[in-house]
C-alpha cells in the first residue's frame, strides 16, 4: 500500500508523541534532583534577524490608497526588502522546574531596499524590533547543559526612513512629500536552543526560532488605515502582508531573588 503525505505525517506524530511521553516521564522522575528548581532572571542577548524575501517583503511592491476622507491625496507605502543583520536585546523570565515564561525585546538595524521602475534602487535606513512572550520547556534538568523548546507570540514592527510617499492622485505622476513608515503585526514563534548553567545565578543561552508574522498595521505619510489600502495596484488584495523569518540569538542570564 502506498502511503500519502497524511499517512507519513500521522506516523510522525505518533512517534513524536511516544518519544515525548517517555522523555517527559523520565524528566519528571528527576524533578527532586533538578539543578534549577525556581529562578527569576534577566538577560542580555545578541541577535541576528531578517524578514524573508520570498514573502511580501521583496522591495518591489507597496500599499496604495485612493483619495479618501483621511487624505485628499494618494498615499503609497513601499514594502522594502531587508537582509539579515545583527542587533541586541534583553529579557526577563521566571522558571519553575522544567518550565519557564519569558518576556523579551530585540532590535536589529538594517538597510532597506526599494526597487523603483527605471530601474532605480533606493536604499534607506530601517530597524526591525519585536516584543516576544514565550514559554520554554527544558529537558535533562539535572545537568548543567539543558536543551529546550519554546513557543510564543510576537509583536514585531519595521520602521523605514522615507518609505511613504504622497502623490496628487492615483496615477502617481506628481509627488508631494515623503515620510517615515512603520509596519507592524502579530506573529507566532517556534524554536529550540540550549542553556548552560555555570552556577545557580549565571547561565549562557543560545537558540533559534522561526517567526511567522502577518503584518496588518501601517503608519505612513497621511496615516491612512491598512484596511483602506491595497497591495501592488490590486484593489482586491487587502490581506495582511506575509513577513516570516528565522531569528538567532546568544546571550547570558543572571538570576536573582524576588
Amino acid at each position: 500500500m502506498k502511503w500519502n503525505k497524511a499517512g507519513w505525517f500521522a506516523m510522525g506524530l505518533i512517534f513524536c508523541a511516544a518519544w515525548a511521553s517517555n522523555l517527559w516521564a523520565q524528566d519528571e522522575d528527576r524533578g527532586k534532583r533538578d539543578l534549577i528548581k525556581s529562578r527569576t532572571y534577566i538577560g542580555i542577548i545578541g541577535t541576528s534577524s531578517t524578514i524573508d524575501q520570498w514573502g511580501d517583503f521583496q522591495g518591489t511592491g507597496g500599499l496604495q490608497s485612493a483619495s479618501s476622507s483621511v487624505s485628499a491625496f494618494s498615499e503609497v507605502d513601499y514594502i522594502p526588502a531587508i537582509t539579515r543583520n545583527f542587533g541586541w536585546g534583553f529579557l526577563l523570565g521566571y522558571r519553575e522546574g522544567p518550565w519557564a515564561a519569558e518576556l523579551s525585546f530585540s532590535r536589529t538595524d538594517h538597510t532597506a531596499v526599494i526597487y523603483f521602475s527605471g530601474p532605480v534602487t533606493f536604499k534607506t535606513p530601517a530597524n526591525y524590533s519585536a516584543i516576544n512572550f514565550d514559554f520554554k520547556r527544558y529537558f535533562f534538568t539535572v545537568s548543567p547543559v539543558q536543551p529546550f523548546v519554546s513557543m510564543g507570540m510576537s509583536f514585531p514592527w519595521l520602521w523605514v526612513r522615507q518609505g511613504s510617499y504622497l502623490y496628487t492622485d492615483s496615477t502617481l505622476t506628481t509627488q508631494i512629500s515623503s515620510a517615515d513608515e512603520t509596519i507592524s503585526g502579530i506573529g507566532l514563534n517556534l524554536g529550540a536552543g540550549v542553556e548552560i548553567y555555570l552556577n545557580q545565578d549565571i547561565s549562557l543561552v543560545g537558540g533559534a526560532f522561526q517567526r511567522w508574522t502577518g503584518f496588518d498595521q501601517i503608519s505612513g505619510a497621511s496615516k491612512i488605515p491598512f484596511d483602506q489600502m491595497y497591495f501592488d495596484n490590486n484593489p482586491s488584495d487587502v490581506g495582511a502582508l506575509e513577513g516570516d523569518g528565522l531569528n538567532i540569538y546568544v546571550g547570558t542570564t543572571f538570576g536573582f531573588q524576588m
